[in-house]
């Protein structure tokens, strides 16, 4: 019962947060921005949001409604159905014996490829990284030079994160 809860508030979130990137782009800017302490590290900047960029930002907005959406549904029925229908949640048996190995898909290959390399170099080079991330996703603020440091190891540490998660998926 408790992952069905659980469940249902990150349905919850996801739909509230793809909503307001989508039809309520300027509300979701100042809540990132205040979520984020972006006052703290960052200066507002005279580049704005290409077209484009607001584009994809409403298309992703309203993939993350629908699937907030259908998660807090799927929880809710969930719900429902162990309440008020009184609906035990069975555990699946184990499963004895052992399976073969289906060979990985290629595109999951080539896409953990091209993360290890993007962690790696985002690992080594964090500034070259920042910038390429600034370019092609300009937020309309820039970071101050006393974050820069933090920003920085913050970025080496993704780059390490993401570039771990991909071996391990490859040797999965």
């Amino acid at each position: 019962m408790l992952i069905l809860v659980l469940m249902l508030v990150i349905g919850l979130f996801a739909a509230i947060w793809g909503f307001l990137m989508c039809f309520l782009p300027t509300q979701w800017d100042r809540l990132t921005e205040a979520i984020s302490f972006a006052s703290h590290w960052t200066q507002p900047s005279t580049r704005r949001l290409n077209p484009a960029t607001q584009f994809v930002n409403q298309i992703a907005g309203f993939a993350i409604f629908g699937v907030g959406s259908w998660f807090t549904y799927a929880a809710v029925s969930e719900i429902y159905l162990v309440l008020i229908r009184h609906k035990a949640i069975i555990p699946a048996p184990p499963i004895s014996g052992t399976t073969a190995r289906q060979p990985m898909p290629m595109a999951i290959v080539a896409l953990a490829a091209f993360v290890i390399v993007a962690g790696v170099s985002m690992a080594l080079f964090p500034a070259q990284a920042i910038t390429i991330l600034q370019r092609l996703w300009p937020s309309g603020r820039s970071m101050t030079q006393s974050a820069a440091p933090k920003v920085k190891l913050f970025v080496r540490l993704c780059g390490i994160f993401f570039a771990f998660l991909a071996m391990m998926s490859l040797l999965h």
